[in-house]
């Protein structure tokens, strides 16, 4: 009779091991669903602190899966014996210990009277007995549950977009990088130290591990904004000097805003020899000179007021030589302001917002972002300065620009539709010269 028992008892042994197993993968995934709230947690509200390969949002689940086969293979592995194999049978179908007992007495040497009896009734009964039927679990039912509402709270978090929004391959914006920053460095003397160091910043932003879209849309954006600012504050400036009403100070202003350091001098010469000659030629009147020392005085208060110190200082000492009607000083004023104008307030095509925002768009193509107004159009403003059209082509831009745009731009789907970005009223004025709009 041991042989019918033993492989009745292997069978059900067989249906148990599953159901345990089961039943430590069901632990083991409920284990895990703390640590996968905490990864959604910090891939929500935390994006930046989260590495790029550790940020999708199907990670959670997948921990919760791990919990669940770590539990089920550790317990395969244990495995049952055959006495827990008879103790489940006995408490499963209400055998009163009767298999338990006849496994135990099978081992018995000598037999006793009673033995054999009692192992053929076991035998009868197990061999009765489905084990697919027989409700060997435990904890299942419970567990199940507790794991079915973590799993629906995750794949609703699943859902909801990390704070910062998706993140930006690394690849993609470390070449968006390069790229600004090789448009940089091939203008050191171009670009303006303000905006010069903000794309420093932005390069260094679009480098940081993790990065997100969010992230890098601000970088970039607030680069051209730096640009727009400053372009607005040399404008305003330039201005400033056609109020002064002296044909020579606006002819400064004119080269010295194309980067004509030349013919910013020679109208500084011109200026001097006509408001402060040298003895025995003609000298214009004291209340012309007198106009134009006021001017530039009100030209050094704007130039100070948008951040152009050295200028202002320029402009107070050309001004002051002016009403002390000294030739020599006068002229080696003039001539160090017409130097100081060239420096501070010229922008070279290319150079400019509108070569910056060319090297930026393309950048933000590559990384998904929405497209700043294109930098193709021809403007001029009216006045001292006449603003020459640049184009992504004719800008001075890296020649490989265009072909490392597009390879940034691969595997990063659909760009988004172009939006202009908001322009701020007292840039308005400023947008309108550079993109014609």
């Amino acid at each position: 009779m041991a042989k019918p028992l033993l492989n009745s008892l292997r069978l059900i042994r067989r249906r148990l091991l599953l159901v345990r197993a089961l039943e430590a993968g069901l632990l083991g995934a409920i284990a895990a669903a703390p640590v996968a709230a905490a990864a959604t947690a910090l891939r929500i509200l935390r994006p930046e602190s989260v590495p790029l390969a550790a940020g999708h949002p199907a990670l959670p689940l997948a921990l919760v899966a791990c919990g669940f086969a770590l539990g089920f293979l550790m317990r395969l592995v244990m495995g049952v014996s055959l006495r827990q194999a008879a103790v489940a049978a006995d408490h499963a179908a209400g055998l009163k210990e009767r298999l338990a007992t006849a496994l135990e007495v099978l081992g018995r040497e000598p037999p006793g009277a009673l033995d054999e009896r009692l192992a053929g009734q076991a035998a009868q009964a197990a061999a009765a007995l489905d084990p697919s039927r027989l409700r060997l679990a435990r904890t299942a039912g419970r567990s199940l549950k507790v794991l079915l509402a973590a799993v629906l709270v995750l794949v609703a978090a699943a859902l909801v977009s990390p704070a910062g929004g998706p993140p930006v391959a690394r690849q993609t914006a470390e070449r968006a990088a390069e790229a600004l920053g090789r448009w940089a460095a091939e203008k050191p003397e171009a670009v303006s130290p303000e905006v010069r160091d903000q794309i420093a910043r932005t390069i260094q932003t679009l480098t940081e591990a993790g990065l997100r879209r969010s992230t890098a849309d601000e970088a970039t954006r607030q680069t051209i904004a730096t640009a727009v600012r400053v372009a607005r504050s040399r404008r305003t400036t330039l201005d400033e000097f056609q109020k002064i009403g002296s044909p020579e100070v606006e002819a400064m202003a004119r080269a010295a805003a194309a980067a004509d350091g030349a013919g910013a001098a020679s109208a500084a010469e011109k200026a001097a020899s006509r408001l402060v000659p040298q003895a025995g030629s003609p000298a214009a009147p004291e209340a012309d000179r007198r106009r134009v020392a006021d001017g530039l005085s009100g030209a050094a208060g704007v130039a100070r007021g948008e951040q152009f110190p050295k200028l202002a200082e320029q402009l107070d000492a050309a001004a002051d030589a002016l009403r002390r009607a000294d030739a020599e000083a006068a002229r080696r004023a003039l001539i160090d302001l017409a130097a100081r104008m060239t420096q501070d307030l010229s922008e070279p095509p290319g150079a400019g917002v509108q070569g910056l925002v060319a090297v930026v768009g393309e950048a933000r193509r590559a990384m998904g972002l929405e497209e700043l107004p294109a930098a193709t159009a021809t403007g001029s403003g009216a006045g001292v300065r006449e603003y020459p059209a640049a184009s992504a082509a004719g800008s001075g831009l890296p020649a490989n620009l265009g072909q490392s745009a597009g390879s940034l731009a691969e595997g990063q789907g659909t760009v988004a539709p172009a939006a202009g970005a908001e322009v701020k009223p007292e840039d308005r004025d400023v947008v309108r010269r550079y993109f014609g709009g």
